[in-house]
């Protein structure tokens, strides 16, 4: 017996939300595939702003400074999950406050399991000897609603070079604005798709 209309309608919807779901969360930390933003996560939205609260103007040369990662955003917490980071640095040395809520992966810094139920984590950052340099900070946030999947989750990324006190010329500061990646532009194409092969068979 062959499909009628309705069941080919059903069978391409069924494709569609299986292309759209293979994004998936990492409430135990992300490595590398996260220094350009949480891309498992969908883009970047307004939802959610991500701050690092405490950097100085200039820092001094082997100074502390106490900072703050900070994700502020509509997203709904839940208590189990509520967020997660990635955070990195090019110089100077990183101490988080809580060591069972963060860990250090791929040259940067993450949350851990237990670390996932919170949107702040406090660090101290100790500037490098020499202020004649600059030191780069991104920091991309992640709010998560707790449903176990990507879905009702917003990111959102922030950067900037900070100079030391004896630093003399051109400051060039971070992009942290997401452009479409490889998988962006395949659920695209793939949904476009569907609508066309969808209207086509509707219309037939």
């Amino acid at each position: 017996m062959g499909f009628s209309r309705l069941h080919w309608v059903f069978v391409l919807l069924l494709f569609s939300s299986l292309g759209l779901s293979v994004s998936q969360s990492f409430p135990a930390g992300v490595g590398q595939s996260a220094n350009n933003g949480c891309l498992c996560h969908g883009s970047a939205s307004n939802a959610t702003e991500t701050t690092l609260i405490g950097l100085p103007a200039v820092f001094e040369s082997n100074q502390t400074y106490n900072l703050t990662v900070h994700i502020q955003s509509t997203v709904e917490q839940s208590n189990d999950s509520q967020g997660g980071f990635r955070f990195l640095v090019n110089a100077g040395t990183v101490v988080f406050e809580n060591q069972s809520h963060v860990q250090q992966l791929d040259d940067g810094w993450t949350h851990t399991s237990e670390g996932n139920a919170q949107r702040v984590w406090n660090l101290t950052w100790t500037s490098p000897l020499d202020n004649t340099t600059s030191a780069e900070f991104i920091v991309y946030g992640n709010a998560v609603n707790g449903n176990q999947n990507s879905m009702g989750d917003h990111w959102d990324g922030f950067g900037i070079t900070v100079p030391g006190s004896s630093f003399d010329g051109d400051l060039v500061q971070p992009i942290v604005d997401q452009p479409y990646n490889v998988t962006d532009y395949s659920i695209i194409i793939g949904g476009l798709l569907t609508i066309f092969i969808l209207f086509y068979f509707v219309v037939k």
